[in-house]
């Protein structure tokens, strides 16, 4: 679609605006179970979309980053999901930062080079946001909070 569009539009593409998050992790999914038939995630739902950006140093902007569903509300802080919240505040303590700021700092972590699109005009909420940039994971904690959002690992 995006060689379609490229046909097309005078301008280059240089960002590409996809829903991604600690919960909402479909775009990376896929590659993680790659060939594990005993879970739907190993099913490619976005055709290679993150890579063809990769390749064609078009920014992935993450839109909802802290959403879950399809707009039910915000993870952080959420009951429905204790050990993601657990690991949050655990990791947001060694950094000194909010629950949020590592949910956007797991984002921005990722390899692409992803940019977060904060959804919101609360200043508090916006300064969390930004000092996700004080917490630099590591792998251990990048991983640690993947499955701590309820995926696994093959």
């Amino acid at each position: 679609m995006m060689e379609v569009l490229k046909k097309f539009v005078r301008q280059p593409l240089v960002i590409n605006q996809l829903q991604f998050s600690l919960e909402q992790s479909q775009l990376i999914d896929q590659a993680l179970y790659l060939n594990n038939l005993t879970t739907e995630r190993s099913i490619d739902r976005d055709n290679g979309t993150l890579d063809y950006c990769r390749l064609h140093d078009i920014t992935v902007q993450a839109w909802s980053p802290l959403q879950y569903g399809f707009f039910k509300g915000c993870f952080v802080d959420s009951p429905e999901f204790p050990e993601l919240n657990s690991v949050l505040g655990e990791i947001g303590e060694k950094y000194g930062v909010s629950k949020t700021a590592v949910a956007i700092a797991w984002i921005l972590r990722h390899p692409a080079k992803m940019q977060a699109i904060a959804g919101t005009m609360n200043p508090s909420h916006l300064r969390d946001i930004c000092d996700a940039s004080k917490a630099e994971l590591t792998h251990n904690e990048w991983y640690r909070l993947y499955l701590a959002s309820g995926k696994h690992l093959p």
